[in-house]
């Protein structure tokens, strides 16, 4: 059970994010448990006293902690595995309209890979994601998120979510999220690999 004091802790978190990626969890609640379910998440939110509005707009900023307690509430509530997060990530960039728009004008893997950095950007004020290799040939994506603190069930997330955006090019086959460690500091990377 989320705790008043861990709900602090990530609201206090530097950086912001933008509307949109509540508006991808209002999408997948409704998809999966209705009205009523979209209800339950709001009340729990309400309760709470967070300041997260499921109905803002796209590009309304909220403190980047926000992200992570409204997944972590909506798996509470929901009493849903991790494999339910991971499919929220998935669905997002179908959701985000900054994605769609994107991805359109992109027609090959590599101009896409160069620019997955601008996806974080446009969704978040902290963290810096990189591609650490591409290798078209062996059908590999190495990236690696640096600069932000990251809660575990977000990484659940952005598995799914790193999966979803390679297909909109290329059939995957896996994403995994992993803590490592780059020039003496924590980071975060995903290993994508398809076939």
């Amino acid at each position: 059970m989320i705790n008043k004091e861990e709900l602090n802790k990530l609201i206090e978190a530097k950086g912001e994010v933008k509307g949109v990626v509540f508006q991808t969890d209002v999408k997948y609640v409704l998809e999966k448990e209705g009205e009523a379910g979209l209800k339950k998440i709001e009340d729990k939110v309400k309760e709470l006293g967070l300041p997260i509005n499921y109905k803002s707009g796209a590009m309304d900023s909220y403190p980047i902690g926000l992200r992570i307690a409204s997944l972590l509430l909506i798996k509470e509530v929901f009493s849903w595995p991790d494999s339910e997060i991971r499919n929220i990530g998935y669905t997002a960039p179908k959701t985000s309209f900054i994605v769609k728009l994107l991805m359109k004008f992109f027609i090959s893997i590599e101009k896409f890979v160069k620019k997955i950095p601008t996806f974080w950007d446009q969704h978040y004020t902290r963290g810096k994601l990189e591609v650490v290799s591409f290798n078209n040939e062996k059908k590999e994506l190495l990236l690696r998120l640096t600069e932000a603190e990251i809660h575990p069930t977000f990484f659940i997330y952005l598995e799914g979510y790193f999966e979803k955006m390679l297909q909109f090019l290329e059939k995957t086959s896996k994403a995994e999220m992993k803590e490592s460690v780059h020039e003496g500091k924590p980071c975060h990377e995903c290993l994508i690999k398809w076939e």
